[in-house]
């Protein structure tokens, strides 16, 4: 699979790729192909049903930044040939080089992903969210914990989305880690009846490995 992503040399953190993308998108094509996987669990098999069923799949990321988790699942569910609903969502700076890099690799999908501003200090969702009635098949993150001071938003925004339809949503997080306090972000997962799993690793370029953790709502 090769995709073609740009980053900006800037000081915006929306704008660059970061280890977790990559370590995220790494694990994503093992899950699709079945190959170079830490784990084979029940949480694992879930996963790849709610990304990569021969169904249709509805999809949305959070702090998508260049885009590129989102469109390297967009790239991988092009063989099932299906209208998927593959959101991409950040605040509104990051809409111009997510749309492009969106627009670089069309040649890739059948599916386009669409970018959305969904800002977690917003109230309300807009309406290509909201619209999504039946819910969820998966909430897809990397890289959303380096500001820590972020977490209640970014945790009420999940909390809202997992109660947007009927379906059970699986959760799915890259994350690495560069301080011990953000870890601080699972308990508050918790408070929400979102239990973690911690399922693989990838290597990133220096410093912690990039952790793959699936999430679900508790019964």
């Amino acid at each position: 699979m090769d995709l073609k992503i740009t980053e900006q040399t800037s000081f915006d953190l929306d704008k660059k790729i970061w280890d977790s993308g990559i370590g995220l998108s790494s694990w994503l094509v093992g899950l699709c192909n079945r190959t170079n996987l830490d784990s084979d669990s029940a949480a694992v098999r879930q996963m790849r049903d709610a990304l990569f069923s021969s169904e249709r799949r509805t999809i949305l990321e959070l702090g998508a930044g260049t885009g590129l988790v989102a469109i390297a699942i967009a790239a991988l569910r092009s063989a099932s040939n299906l209208p998927d609903d593959i959101i991409a969502t950040d605040v509104s700076s990051a809409m111009p080089l997510l749309e492009q890099n969106i627009s670089s690799n069309q040649h890739t999908f059948t599916t386009s992903p669409k970018a959305v501003v969904l800002d977690w200090d917003d109230e309300d969702f807009p309406q290509d969210v909201t619209g999504l009635e039946d819910g969820l098949d998966a909430i897809v993150m990397a890289d959303v914990t380096y500001n820590t001071a972020s977490f209640p938003s970014l945790i009420r925004t999940l909390d809202k989305l997992l109660r947007l339809g009927s379906k059970p949503s699986a959760i799915l997080l890259g994350y690495k880690e560069r301080d011990a306090a953000e870890r601080t972000l699972w308990d508050m997962a918790a408070e929400i009846g979102v239990e973690f799993e911690k399922v693989g690793e990838r290597a990133g370029a220096g410093g912690a490995p990039v952790e793959i953790w699936i999430g679900h709502l508790r019964e």
